[in-house]
Parts: structure tokens; sequence; C-alpha cells
């Protein structure tokens, strides 16, 4: 197992942490687009479930007064959210799923010319259709566990070991299933396809 982090990291964290207040105390006024909202239905769950003081969003905006950013949340869900988000320096997604991790966001803000953190619009789009990004990795030679597709017609070949069947979108909380039982995988097939019949990923 690789291990990113060890005991001698913790001087390289600390120094990056001071680096990172300095950075923000020499940008005094820093407006922060903090978006955030029940938009997917992962962020709807996780909404609906999350105490306020425990989401994510929440510990954000902590470490965004710490190094002295003015930041506000944004929902997308919201009247208004576009003409609001062109007006700040810089955006910080915290949303999940579709219309966030698959590059709509990105190429909304690529288009209002705001900067934002994470990754691109081809990055997002690929790494979000768990089937396709399986895809680019078998071209590009990047080792990952076996796999297959299900396209809602015929059986899947098991081998015996457990799989995770996964909806092709959206993120690691809605529609996914670990089966360890071939009697389970029919109504586990049937969880991810949803009601549009979307192919299936599953994965050992």
């Amino acid at each position: 197992m690789t291990r990113f982090l060890n005991p001698s990291s913790d001087a390289a964290l600390q120094k990056a942490a001071e680096e990172l207040r300095a950075w923000g105390h020499s940008r005094q006024g820093l407006r922060v687009a903090l978006i955030y909202g029940p938009v997917s239905a992962e962020d709807r769950l996780y909404h609906s479930k999350c105490p306020v003081e425990q989401r994510s969003v929440t510990a954000l905006g902590a470490a965004l007064e710490e190094i002295g950013a003015w930041w506000k949340v944004l929902d997308p869900c919201e009247p208004g959210f576009i003409i609001d988000l062109a007006g700040y320096d810089v955006a910080l997604s915290n949303l999940h799923g579709p219309y966030d991790e698959d590059g709509r966001l990105q190429g909304l803000l690529d288009h209002l010319r705001v900067p934002y953190c994470g990754s691109g619009v081809g990055a997002s789009a690929v790494a979000a259709d768990k089937i396709l990004c399986k895809r680019v990795m078998l071209t590009l030679g990047v080792p990952t566990s076996g796999w297959h597709v299900w396209s809602g017609d015929g059986p899947v070949t098991w081998n015996g070991r457990p799989v995770m069947v996964k909806p092709p979108f959206g993120g690691s909380s809605v529609g996914m299933s670990l089966v360890r039982d071939p009697a389970d995988l029919p109504v586990a097939l049937a969880d991810a396809a949803g009601e549009e019949g979307a192919e299936v990923l599953v994965e050992e």
C-alpha cells in the first residue's frame, strides 16, 4: 500500500500551511465563491442527512477565514447564481456528481473567466464517467481492477469474487452496491441502471 504521508511529512505540511497563510495575508480582500447546494442526488442526500456543523462546506469556510479570505456560499439552485458567481475572484466547489464533477460547472466558470480550484473541463468529464475513465486507463496502460460493462441485456459472468456494481455517473453514495452473492446481482444491476436503463460498471 502506498503511503503518501509519513512522519517526515509534518515539517513539509507545516511549511506549506505557513506559506498558505502568508499568501492569504498578501491577498486581503480575496473574494471566494464557495459553491455548495443540493444539485445532484448525492448532494441532496448529503444535504438532508448531514448536520450543518459536520458538513465539509463548514470546514472549508473556516479554513478560508483562517487565511483571511472573504467568502460566501453560492447555491447553484438559487436564482441569480450565475450573475453572482461572475463577481468573485476565484471559485471553490463543494458539489459532487453531475453538474459539478463532470465538467459542466468548470465550463461555466471558464466561460465567465472565473478561476477555480480542481481539474478542468476535459479531465473532469473523463473522470466523472466511470466507464469512460476505465477505457482511458486501459488505453494508457494504467493498471486497474478487473471490470466489464453490463448494458441491460444478458447475464453477467460471475467469477466467484465480490464485485462493486456502479452507475456510470454520480458519486460514491448513490446506486452503488457491494455484491458477494450472485443471487443479489440482478437487484444491484437494476439499482445501478436506474429508470433510464444506463450501462453499469461491474468492477472486481
